[in-house]
């Protein structure tokens, strides 16, 4: 007998937590599984789904954004939808949805209620007592799930309250690119969307994907590439994703002159498939959880400067498998940038071991390690 799972997300855009529902959703076998998405909004999520055949379900009062009317209305709605879906497995993404879904949940009695936490809002750059009201209720939503699957091992430790880590188990983000393309054909791709690089084809490319929010520190990275372009002018520094500092990059990109060197490329659609058109990845965020974005370069073949946050030593291996730097460290990130930069020999062998390193990342193995979760 098929069971029933219903995915319950805030958010409808297209970010980390958004793929892992997706990639679950359509990954599971069809022979035994009926799968259903609630979720807010009307986003790039619930498109790719339905274009799937999966069904979604909508939740209109379900935002990221506090409103009590709203809330009230989330939970009668998640309420209404469990009650008519009856599942077998309620599993729960995001932090408002993970709450709301682990207080109901319980309530109607959902037999196997299982949490992913793809990162703690406590991490955020917040006041204190906003960090420990936040802090609370993520320990909480752990107390009321059945389980919790957190994508790394640093999610465990920073949910150091009682009784939290024995209902917490590691199972990696997994991610295979079987569309990625080769580094002519990417360089041609992109190319088509930003024509200024035509004339810079053949020059060396460093790339970040990442949203244009505070937390990737794009800013950092820029004002590297000021030093960087001046010792190696042949050098371009692309930024794939949109947000909320887009017009504040376009400024400083003006005022350090770098319009010639530094590009932002806007949202483009499964981005990780033209990463081979970089010779190097850069992630420079404060802040994450486990960034699928790592595990792409490392499937890409691409020697790696990125931060030591979240999971990301879980992945890479510093001096072994790329170059980590601490984070807010910006004379160190331009040091790294520019050892890598000016060292083919290094580039090489960074990428050869990141490469190796992208056979423990899997989605056959998140797959398969969901599902003696779920059958648990």
């Amino acid at each position: 007998m098929k069971k029933k799972v219903l995915f319950l997300i805030t958010k409808s855009n297209w970010g980390g937590a958004q793929r892992y529902v997706y990639d679950l959703a359509v990954g599971l076998p069809r022979g035994n599984f009926d799968v259903v998405v609630a979720l807010g909004g009307d986003g790039p999520l619930a498109t790719k789904l339905q274009a799937a055949d999966i069904k979604v379900v909508r939740i209109p009062s379900l935002q990221r954004d506090i409103s009590l009317a709203k809330e009230l209305s989330s939970l009668r709605e998640i309420s209404d939808i469990i009650e008519a879906e009856r599942p077998d497995i309620l599993h729960i993404n995001s932090s408002k949805a993970g709450a709301y879904g682990a207080l109901i949940g319980r309530l109607r009695r959902v037999p196997k209620i299982i949490f992913t936490a793809h990162g703690w809002a406590f991490n955020e750059d917040r006041p204190l007592w906003q960090r420990l009201i936040l802090k609370k209720l993520h320990w909480l939503t752990v107390l009321l799930s059945h389980h919790t699957i957190a994508v790394s091992k640093e999610v465990v430790e920073q949910m150091n309250w009682p009784f939290a880590k024995s209902k917490m188990t590691v199972i990696y983000n997994g991610r295979d690119l079987p569309h990625l393309k080769s580094r002519e054909e990417a360089r041609a791709i992109l190319i088509g969307n930003e024509p200024r690089l035509q004339k810079y084809k053949d020059d060396f490319w460093s790339m970040t994907i990442g949203e244009l929010h505070p937390i990737k520190r794009h800013d950092a990275v820029i004002k590297s590439m000021k030093e960087v372009v001046r010792r190696w002018p042949h050098t371009r520094h692309l930024i794939i994703s949109g947000g909320q500092d887009e017009v504040y990059l376009h400024r400083l990109i003006k005022a350090l002159e770098l319009e010639d060197y530094v590009f932002l490329m806007g949202t483009i659609d499964e981005a990780a498939q033209y990463l081979k058109a970089a010779d190097m990845f850069i992630l420079a965020s404060r802040s994450e959880a486990m960034p699928y974005v790592i595990i792409e370069a490392c499937i890409a073949g691409l020697p790696i400067v990125a931060t030591s946050v979240g999971g990301i030593p879980e992945v890479i291996e510093n001096g072994k498998s790329g170059l980590l730097t601490t984070p807010l460290d910006n004379k160190a990130l331009f040091e790294a940038i520019f050892e890598l930069r000016t060292n083919p020999q290094k580039r090489a062998t960074l990428a050869a071991s990141a490469l190796d390193r992208a056979n423990h990342f899997t989605f056959d193995r998140t797959l398969k390690e969901t599902l003696s979760l779920y059958n648990a």
